[in-house]
């Protein structure tokens, strides 16, 4: 996006101005509640993964999942909620869940030759209401930061500790690219998140042997990381001039 043209839309969850706030801009991964014995799968028309909370019986199984739904009837007040609401005002409710529910998000990855890589980010109902934190996964491909929008050089495959929500008006502009009548996986969503959250990065690298191991580690190629590994173990053998 041109940043002479967009600004972010300044809004804040907590209801006060966060100056360390960062706004995280991609494709969110497919989300869904999980129930005991129940999976939630992702995937296409010709493979698909699924992730599921077991309690080890069939009969204690539908014995939480019968009480999940009697909860859901009770403290949802709109039956039209997706998922991800649903399971973010529960865990706001603070109280008794059974264990064995919570919520899934996962991304599918296509490998061409290589097949399909999935994914997934799952977080119990226990863990969202001890920590106080969600998870959720998502394609990030851009960001505002401190009034400014950037793009990424490349799409970041990332966990953040916070569900994605709808983009507000006159955002960054990542909104624009959605399609009206697309939906889920296929929608640009913001992520809210400050810069000390923890969160996790995968960087993905597609190609021949020869290219990522090889060519990569050649003199003048290599990371600096490696380096500084080499220098560090050359001092603690008490070799300095190595």
């Amino acid at each position: 996006m041109g940043d002479e043209f967009h600004r972010p839309t300044l809004t804040f969850p907590n209801g006060a101005y966060n100056a360390s706030q960062v706004r995280l801009y991609g494709l969110p991964g497919v989300g869904r509640l999980l129930f005991a014995g129940e999976s939630g799968a992702a995937g296409g028309a010709n493979i698909s993964v699924s992730a599921n909370l077991s309690t080890g019986s069939p009969e204690e199984d539908e014995r939480a999942r019968a009480q999940m739904m009697q909860v859901i009837n009770d403290m949802v007040p709109d039956r039209q909620m997706s998922d991800m609401d649903k399971f973010a005002h529960l865990v706001k409710q603070n109280i008794t869940i059974p264990i064995f529910s919570g919520m899934s998000f996962q991304i599918a990855l296509d490998m061409r030759k290589l097949g399909n890589i999935f994914l997934t980010a799952v977080t119990t109902f226990k863990e969202a209401s001890e920590t106080g934190k969600l998870l959720s996964c998502g394609l990030i491909v851009g960001y505002a930061y401190e009034g400014h929008c950037y793009d990424l050089p490349k799409p970041k495959i990332m966990l953040i500790p916070v569900f994605p929500q709808k983009i507000p008006p006159d955002d960054c502009g990542y909104d624009l690219k959605n399609d009206k009548v697309s939906t889920g996986v296929d929608r640009y969503m913001l992520w809210i998140v400050d810069k000390l959250d923890e969160c996790v990065e995968f960087e993905m690298n597609q190609g021949f042997v020869e290219q990522l191991v090889l060519d990569a580690n050649m003199p003048g190629k290599r990371s600096p990381t490696m380096y500084a590994s080499r220098m560090q173990m050359a001092h603690r053998s008490g070799r300095l001039s190595e």
